[in-house]
């Protein structure tokens, strides 16, 4: 059998001959379909259930007329398709609810769950199956006024009373207690007892009363009544009741109405249950502001919410109740089809508060886990929403924001406790320490993962840097890092830790918890900037571990206060040598240069700055730039709750640690990637060189300047590279090339892959929500306030104070008098200007002798004369006399 593509459109809906909207997918299906086969097919491409929803199968077909759609209802009509000439067949679906469905029939109420119908029959209450529940006797009670007509009647899912369907105003004095739950599992004995004539039945605690046992509506509530003489008075007596057929309370006996509908989002519908007030009202009035229009609240009490437009004659309208048990709340009407002229729509809507705003933004501010700033709040509300918001409201926005993701700084500083307890626990190894004041204010905290701990103590180089930087949230504090680089030369995050200010004992106090965890490494050296807190600090905690500066501040430092570029570049080459004799060659040409530079650099000590006289391996690592490269990671998360931020900084490590170890699972190399790439860089260099063999494992090797012998079997050279850097030099990598060995065997293992993937080979686990921990009373009870509320005048900032030569934008700066750059015009020393060179004489061009043009003379108006003006013309007194 033959297979034909077919097309299917199903979503859609039909204006006139024309099908709008909806989707379009083709499949494939054999040449004999029948009509049971496309329905099945249709189901399951629109994803509809034909036991719940009505398919209308549809056709298009052009005749002498116009468009006609014929409607496919058996396996002629689905011949007839395919074999039309057209070489894509085409069904058009339109997908209706099936009322029939939830009806009572005979005597039966229909439900549906999970396509499968279930009966409960009314005979349990003693109700006859012949005659229908929706039959004459309803009609006669609709005579009688107990109940509206209503035909055919069927099953909702809610029940809205006649209360619910009369407008309320906000000047309502009725009691709200009197509304009917949607709960009506529990009622009072009083609801069963009523009975009409004679004969009671009772059925899972609900009462059923009457000879005939027909339901008997009175309003939104039906009973069981008699049937016969008493009708009239039956009805004259009747009065709301609970429903008293176990099952029932599921159910409305209204016809559905066409005009309930479901929000865009999904969000709004009737049914729809709440946790809580605020979050009905949340969200109505973010989908007013979606939808862009003003929401008028009509009622508003501890049990009802009435909500409708601005516009008092629109049928939009919610209604919403609260429930007996609990705090829930329900939507019982959601008509959302706007009847009003919304044209006078203004750019500030009344429920576009800062909370609401707040609330719609929160969601994006917990994906990009950074402050948002209010000017781009402004820009993306005017954008996304077409509000303009003032500057103040978009910075209460962002407050709002911010408290509902992080939550409220003072909160953020007693749950710390509980939280470095739950991460020592998930991470067996770490170490947080958290020292508070006799207050229990908080001062200082030091964090230290089992993960980075064990990368330290196995293969990482022994060079730490450390580093404090600002925090920017509502408590000011200072943030201490301390930083090593891995085998690919990245950050490896070793420590960090929280102090009020940074100070000498801030530092104290952070330096000795970084000793008890990794103590005192053979070998280690530890780079900072030359704070007087972190020297101070140094000597106290770290008096044996030699002290390195950064030749980055350093360099600043110099460029700043001897504004000399020959200074700078001098002191560039003395820290860069790696040879004594090199670095001292280069500091008496400094001492000729500037001998107040050369004994300020001598002064603060040669080992503390340079290479070549450095009492321990520096490696690469001259600066404290991977400190600051951390910070800068950090930049937007210092702006959060204290506990928010450490949260977000062991995530952020959580996932530096699972990428690098992958990387490193896929390198092939025997070195990381970035010493792959530095040993084919030098070895590029290396080619122009001349190796000159002495034995097998000593070399001399020509570079055209100082040359170098190498020790292959020792790894060293006579530059001091080799061994420094545990790299090969251009020297090494010569001689290695000549004697044909890998290179990969000179390198240290601080570079190779292995070492790479040991560093980062433990896990760093999350600590779940906090409703999930574990903690114990002692811990729960330890009490931490917020530090000392310190509020500086004038507008926070957010940016550090940069360094000299850090904010150059490349531009040289040239006096405007002697055209000389280093000076500006007002400290010159050469104020004569450069003479420019004179142009040629010329019978038609006269040059001035002076560079200024002559001044004219002052020309009176009144009498032409110059000298003076005519306020002080001599004609003035004259004509001033004679009148």
């Amino acid at each position: 059998m033959g297979v034909k593509k077919l097309v299917i459109h199903h979503g859609g809906s039909w204006a006139a001959n024309c099908y709008e909207g909806g989707m379009t997918k083709w499949v494939h299906v054999p040449i004999g379909l029948t009509y049971d086969d496309l329905v099945k097919l249709v189901e399951d491409v629109a994803k509809v259930d034909a036991h719940r929803s009505t398919l209308e199968l549809c056709s298009l077909a052009f005749t002498t007329t116009g468009t006609a759609r014929p409607r496919i209802e058996n396996d002629k009509d689905v011949s007839c398709m395919m074999d039309e000439d057209k070489l894509l067949p085409e069904v058009y679906v339109t997908v209706s609810k099936k009322v029939a469905s939830q009806c009572v029939q005979n005597g039966t109420i229909l439900e549906e769950d999970d396509n499968l119908v279930h009966s409960t029959f009314l005979q349990q209450c003693n109700l006859p199956t012949p005659q229908p529940v929706y039959g004459g006797f309803l009609r006669q009670l609709a005579a009688c006024g107990s109940i509206p007509m209503l035909d055919p009647i069927v099953c909702n899912d809610e029940t809205i009373d006649d209360e619910e369907n009369s407008e309320s105003s906000d000047t309502d004095n009725r009691d709200d207690s009197s509304i009917p739950d949607i709960d009506r599992g529990s009622h009072g004995d009083e609801d069963c007892n009523h009975s009409v004539g004679s004969g009671a039945g009772s059925v899972g605690g609900y009462g059923c009363a009457g000879p005939s046992g027909f339901a008997t509506f009175s309003g939104d509530s039906f009973r069981e009544d008699g049937l016969g003489d008493g009708v009239d008075q039956s009805c004259e007596n009747a009065s709301p009741r609970a429903w008293i057929i176990p099952g029932s309370e599921r159910y409305s006996f209204e016809p559905i109405s066409t005009e309930e509908s479901i929000s865009d989002d999904g969000r709004l519908y009737k049914g729809k249950i709440f946790q809580c007030k605020k979050d009905l009202k949340r969200t109505l009035h973010m989908y007013a502001l979606k939808e862009q229009f003003e929401v008028r609240i009509r009622r508003s009490s501890k049990t009802r919410y009435e909500a409708g437009c601005k516009d008092g004659e629109c049928e939009f309208q919610l209604r919403a109740f609260k429930m007996q048990k609990g705090e829930y709340w329900v939507v019982r009407m959601f008509l959302k089809d706007h009847t009003c002229n919304i044209d006078g729509f203004h750019a500030r809507l009344r429920q576009a508060n800062s909370w609401t705003v707040g609330e719609l933004l929160a969601p994006k501010l917990q994906v990009h886990g950074h402050s948002l700033k209010p000017k781009d709040i402004m820009v993306e509300m005017q954008v996304d929403h077409g509000l303009h918001l003032l500057y103040t409201k978009a910075w209460r926005v962002k407050d709002h924001a911010e408290a509902s993701v992080f939550g409220p700084p003072e909160e953020s500083f007693k749950l710390l406790p509980a939280y470095c307890h739950r991460l020592k626990e998930v991470n067996p190894g770490t170490i947080t320490t958290m020292k508070t004041n006799v207050a229990n204010q908080f001062e200082y905290l030091f964090i230290a993962h089992a993960a980075s701990l064990h990368g330290f103590h196995t293969v990482i180089r022994p060079v730490i840097a450390i580093d404090g930087t600002h925090l920017k949230g509502k408590f000011s504090g200072i943030m201490f890092v301390a930083i090593c680089l891995d085998a690919n030369n990245q950050v490896f995050p070793l420590a960090y830790g929280f102090g009020d200010v940074e100070d000498e004992m801030s530092w104290t106090w952070f330096l000795n918890e970084l000793k008890n965890a990794i103590g005192s490494p053979k070998d280690c050296m530890i780079i900072s900037d030359r704070h007087l807190g972190i020297k101070a600090a140094m000597e106290k905690v770290y008096p044996n571990v030699p002290h390195g500066y950064c030749v980055f501040h350093m360099a600043q430092n110099i460029k700043n206060d001897y504004k000399r570029k020959d200074v700078s570049l001098l002191f560039k080459q003395a820290w860069k040598a790696y040879r004594k004799a090199d670095f001292k060659e280069v500091m008496l040409e400094m001492m000729k240069v500037n001998r107040v530079a050369f004994e300020d650099l001598m002064n603060v000590g040669p080992e503390r700055w340079s290479r070549a006289y450095s009492h321990v391996r520096r490696y690469r690592s001259m600066t404290s730039s991977i400190a600051e490269s951390m910070n800068s990671c950090l930049v937007h998360a210092r702006q959060m709750p204290i506990t928010t931020m450490v949260e977000f900084i062991r995530e952020m490590l959580q996932k530096w640690f699972y990428k690098r170890r992958t990387k490193a699972e896929k390198t092939r190399t025997q070195l990381t990637p970035w010493a792959t790439e530095l040993i084919q860089e030098r070895n590029k260099d290396s080619e122009k060189y001349t190796v000159r063999p002495i034995d097998s494992v000593n070399f001399n090797v020509k570079d055209g300047n100082k040359d170098g012998l190498v020790n292959l079997s020792e790894k060293t050279c006579s530059c001091t590279k080799f061994q420094v850097d545990k790299l090969p030099c251009r020297h090494a990598l010569a001689a290695i090339r000549y004697a044909k060995k890998p290179f990969p065997d000179f390198c240290g293992d601080c570079y190779k892959t292995t070492s790479w993937l040991e560093a980062y080979s433990g896990n760093i686990f999350p600590v779940g929500h906090p409703s999930e921990w574990n903690i114990p009373q002692d811990m729960r009870s330890k009490v931490v306030h917020p530090p000392p509320f310190r509020a500086q005048a004038g507008r926070p900032k957010k940016k550090r104070f940069k360094s000299a030569g850090e904010h150059g934008n490349g531009k040289t700066r040239n006096c405007t008098i002697c055209k000389k750059s280093g000076h500006n015009r007002q400290n010159c020393k050469n104020p004569q200007p450069c003479q420019a060179p004179q142009p040629c004489p010329s019978a038609t061009s006269v040059t001035s002798s002076t560079s200024k043009r002559p001044r004219r003379p002052y020309r009176c108006r009144k009498c032409g004369e110059e000298g003076h003006n005519s306020q002080k013309c001599p004609l003035t007194s004259d004509v001033g006399g004679t009148t």
